[in-house]
This record gives structure tokens, C-alpha cells and sequence, in this order.
């Protein structure tokens, strides 16, 4: 018969089992430190900028377009949005009063011409008569001056003839520039009268910024300076361009002071109307701090943070920092940092506070100096 194990053994046994249960269940919960990548915050110095907005004008006053005469619309060439070159055919008027009356100038001078001729003959008769004393001095001077008054009428037929070719070729509307049709105000068949506005024609490049520069920084802001444009409607172009005029009245609403940004606009890219946002870069530096874009995290109200690592205590706490422009992939610090932390740059959406982290690469510093851009 087995003899049986003491009530001490089956005790110390038990116990040994239970410990080992417990520290293999410790040990499966607790996760392996989180691995990041650190680094300090990168220090710049840079030029002072001044962000605007404002919209996109022509220098040029628009090119108003009219006929000079009244008449039918016959023919419209052009749209608004289509391209007009220096004397390219815009628009045409009913030419059949104009023709006839053409017509009817050329025939009255070639009747002047005749009787013109007919007259200057007769005062050739006359003057040898005259000459021969065959004629009294009275009746040659009738004969003089109606030969004069005969070439009067050639010249005043020819006046007309002239200017009822104009009125023929103003039945044509050429345009006087080259540019984009900007309105269009006629249609065929319409009847428009003289002087009346049949096209506007705006010209693309160059073209201005007209902004609002505050009067905390006007005293910045100078002719020829360099500026940085970006537009909504073009995310992906950057234009850059200079300070062209500055206003020395302020706007007593707004109490801002106008200026205007020159651009060269060769692509026609920039259309009048549309919204920019400019950065001025001043004559004066300053130092800032960076870090990447992706290191900052937003907390449940919005407001932004970063995970500093704290190397004795191998754990990250986070910290509320403010942010200003970007300037590439980075964005600056405005407070809530001194530049001497060690800030997660990389594995950062796996954190929360006080976790215990291990680092995947040794600490280290940006070094790349970051290009102004806009914000």
C-alpha cells in the first residue's frame, strides 16, 4: 500500500504552483515597451513674414470696345473667356445703309469731276477771249469763279466719299488690343447705337495682389519687397512676386492700408477674382523652433500635443504646445517648448501618457533648414 504525502509537502507544493501561475500571468500582461523615434526640436532663424490676403486684379483698366456708328448686329465673333488678338474681327453692323450711302458719295464726285472739268474748260475759252479783250473783265470773273466753285465740290465730294468709307469700315469692330473677352454686351440681330460698350478686354500678365496690410504692420512693409502667393483655386502652384505700391491712407473702417503685389503672370494662371494669400518677407530675422508635422497629436478638445520622453524614467508624458506657420514638413513652436526635449517623432499614434517606451534609434537632431513657405 503507497504510503501517502504529508499535509506539508502538498502544501509547499501547491504554493510553488500558484506562484509560478501568478508570474507567468504577469508576464502576459504586461506589453513590451513601445518602440519611438526621439528628437529635439530643430532651431532656426529666420525672416519675419506677414500673412495677407487679397485678390487678384489687372493692373490695366479694362479695354472698353464700341462701334462708332449705329446699326444691326450681323455677326458676333467672340465670347467671354475667348482670346482676342490686335485687330482680329470682333463684331459686325448691317452694311447696306452704309454701302448705298458709299455708293452714292463716289457717284456724286465723279458729277463733280465732270462739271469740274466742264467748268474749267469753259474758263480756258473764256480766259483766251479775255486775254484778246474780246471779253469784258465782268463776265471773264462769273467764268473764274465758277470754275473755282466747281472744284469746291470736287473737294468737298471727295470729303464725302471719305467718310462714308469710314462709316462702312466701322461697321467692323476690330479690337484694339489683345487680351480675354472679360464681358460681352452685344448679340447678333440686336440694334445697338453709337458709343454704346460691346466687349471689355482685360489683359493676364502681369497681374496684381490687391491686399490689406494691418496697421500693426505697416511699418514693415515696403516697396520691392519679395513676396510668396498661393491660391485655393491653384492648391498646387506657388507665385512669387513683389510689393509694388503701398497706400499711405489707411481705410478708416478696416484701418488697413492697401497695397499692391506685381506678378508675373505668363501662363495666365492667375484670373481676376480670384483669392490669394500672400506672405510679405520683411528685413527682419528671427529665431524659431520646428518639429515635424506628423510628431504633433491633438487631444479629444483639439488642441495640439507632443510626447516628450523622459530617458530616466524610460516613459513619455505629454505636453500642450501652440503651433504657428509651416514651412514645409514642419511646423513651428510658439510656446510650450524650450528646444532641449526630446520630442517622439515617429511612433506616436500608438502612445498614451506615462507609457513605458524604448527607443529605436539613438536621439538625435533635425538638420535640414527648413524654406520659408506660406502658411
Amino acid at each position: 500500500m503507497l504510503k501517502l504525502f504529508s499535509p506539508k509537502i502538498i502544501i509547499c507544493v501547491l504554493t510553488l504552483l500558484m506562484c509560478a501561475c501568478h508570474n507567468d500571468q504577469q508576464q502576459q500582461q504586461t506589453p513590451p515597451p513601445t518602440p519611438v523615434q526621439v528628437a529635439k526640436p530643430d532651431r532656426h532663424r529666420i525672416q519675419q513674414t506677414i500673412p495677407v490676403s487679397g485678390t487678384v486684379v489687372s493692373p490695366f483698366a479694362p479695354t472698353r470696345c464700341s462701334f462708332l456708328l449705329a446699326g444691326k448686329v450681323v455677326q458676333v465673333a467672340l465670347r467671354e473667356g475667348e482670346v482676342a488678338k490686335q485687330g482680329q474681327v470682333l463684331a459686325t453692323l448691317d452694311t447696306t445703309e452704309y454701302a448705298a450711302g458709299f455708293t452714292a458719295a463716289k457717284a456724286q464726285l465723279e458729277q463733280a469731276k465732270i462739271a469740274a472739268n466742264q467748268a474749267a474748260d469753259e474758263l480756258k475759252r473764256m480766259r483766251f477771249l479775255y486775254e484778246r479783250q474780246s471779253l469784258a473783265r465782268n463776265d471773264y470773273e462769273k467764268y473764274l469763279a465758277a470754275a473755282k466753285a466747281a472744284e469746291q465740290k470736287v473737294v468737298q465730294a471727295k470729303a464725302n466719299v471719305t467718310v462714308n468709307r469710314k462709316h462702312l469700315a466701322d461697321t467692323t469692330l476690330l479690337s484694339p488690343t489683345s487680351g480675354y473677352i472679360a464681358k460681352r454686351y452685344i448679340e447678333p440681330g440686336q440694334t445697338v447705337a453709337a458709343g454704346m460698350t460691346a466687349f471689355e478686354i482685360v489683359k493676364l500678365d502681369p497681374v496684381e495682389i490687391l491686399i490689406g496690410v494691418p496697421e500693426t504692420d505697416i511699418h514693415q512693409v515696403a516697396v520691392g519687397q519679395q513676396v510668396e502667393i498661393t491660391l485655393p483655386a491653384l492648391p498646387e502652384q506657388t507665385f512669387y512676386g513683389q510689393v509694388k505700391v503701398v497706400n499711405v491712407s489707411a481705410d478708416l473702417s478696416s484701418r488697413s492700408y492697401m497695397a499692391r503685389i506685381a506678378v508675373d503672370n505668363p501662363e495666365h494662371l492667375l484670373q481676376l477674382g480670384m483669392v490669394a494669400k500672400a506672405q510679405i518677407i520683411t528685413r527682419t530675422e528671427r529665431d524659431i523652433l520646428t518639429l515635424p508635422v506628423t510628431s504633433i497629436v491633438r487631444d479629444p478638445q483639439g488642441a495640439a500635443l507632443v510626447y516628450i520622453y523622459y530617458p530616466e524614467q524610460q516613459r513619455v508624458h505629454t505636453k500642450r504646445i501652440s503651433t504657428g506657420a509651416l514651412y514645409r514638413d514642419q511646423i513651428e513652436i510658439t510656446s510650450g517648448l524650450n528646444g532641449d526635449e526630446a520630442i517622439v517623432i515617429a511612433g506616436q499614434e500608438k502612445l498614451r501618457e506615462g507609457i513605458e517606451v524604448v527607443l529605436a534609434l539613438p536621439l538625435h537632431s533635425q538638420t535640414s533648414k527648413p524654406e520659408v513657405l506660406p502658411q
